[in-house]
Formats: C-alpha cells, sequence, structure tokens
C-alpha cells in the first residue's frame, strides 16, 4: 500500500517528505501540510490529517474575547479586530479542508501505472 501510494504521488507530481512511513505534503505553500500515515489498528487505510487544534483553539478565544469586548451601541465598524482575525483563520481551516479532500480524490482517481520488468 504504501509502495502504491509513493507511485501515485510521484504520478500526481506531487513533492512529498516520506520519514518513517509518514508522509508529509506541501498541497498549498504557505497555507497547507497534510500528513499521510498508515493506521496502526486498520491496515489498509491510510489517515490525511493537518495540525489544526492550535487554530481551532484560537479561532474559538479570538471569537470569545472579541465577542466579550464588543459594543453593539457603537456598530460593527468599532467592533474589535479579534473576529476579523477568527474570520481569517476559519478561512485557513477551510482552504487546509478543501486541500485534504482534493488530494483524496485525486489519489482516488489516479490509477497506478504498470512497470513492466522487461518482458
Amino acid at each position: 500500500m504504501i509502495d502504491q501510494l509513493r507511485q501515485k504521488l510521484d504520478q500526481l507530481g506531487e513533492n512529498y517528505v516520506e520519514k518513517n512511513g509518514l508522509f508529509k505534503i506541501k498541497v498549498l505553500p504557505f497555507f497547507c501540510a497534510i500528513h499521510i500515515k498508515k493506521d496502526r489498528k486498520g491496515e489498509g487505510r491510510l489517515s490525511f490529517y493537518s495540525n489544526q487544534l492550535i487554530e481551532i483553539f484560537l479561532v474559538v478565544l479570538f471569537l470569545l474575547f472579541g465577542l466579550m469586548i464588543f459594543d453593539p451601541s457603537k456598530g460593527f465598524t468599532y467592533g474589535p479586530v479579534h473576529i476579523v482575525f477568527a474570520v481569517l483563520i476559519t478561512f485557513n481551516l477551510l482552504l487546509k479542508q478543501i486541500a485534504i479532500e482534493g488530494l483524496k480524490t485525486r489519489l482516488a482517481l489516479c490509477p497506478v501505472a504498470k512497470i513492466d520488468s522487461g518482458n
């Protein structure tokens, strides 16, 4: 399975780094690094993930703090900049999830090339 993954990534032209069976792929430069690892419990499954927990935590904190100091009597233009940061980080999270699903789709639709051994 790992050999097929290597072949598919090479066919798609994706730059990847492999370390101890863990693949790291830069899909969108400066936005997303996707990690692929083989599931230890369920053989035959690959896990696609991006380290997003810190960003989700930041979005929640920015929203809570921004809404806490927001004064509705002054209007939205006088609102805190924390809400804008939360929205931007949320868009970044959406881009990462779209990149992960796009890579999954491209890998699923990419046929593995048959390499003849000279016969």
